[in-house]
């Protein structure tokens, strides 16, 4: 889950810019980053329908990254199967 745990860090990062500070934008990417982790954390712990619970309430943008993310970690099909999303 390689991706995955990028694109986590990624908002983590986000957050602690300066430009993010000033705009008071820094909880909304740790929002993003918590929510994605959340994601991660019920598919690394076999929990499929409950990451996909987490993913189908999320924001579009961000549950559009998350899927991404697993997209390219373990496939198209995967990301399918088991959350029913694709990325096209």
């Amino acid at each position: 889950m390689k991706n995955l745990k990028k694109l986590i860090a990624s908002y983590e990062t986000q957050a602690k810019a300066k430009w993010a500070i000033e705009e008071d934008m820094s909880d909304m990417y740790l929002e993003d980053a918590a929510d994605a982790a959340g994601v991660l954390t019920h598919i690394l712990a076999g929990k499929l329908s409950r990451a996909s619970e987490l993913l189908s309430t999320r924001d579009t943008i961000v549950r559009e990254a998350i899927c991404m993310a697993i997209a390219e970690d373990k496939g198209n099909d995967y990301l399918v199967e088991n959350f029913g999303w694709s990325i096209v």
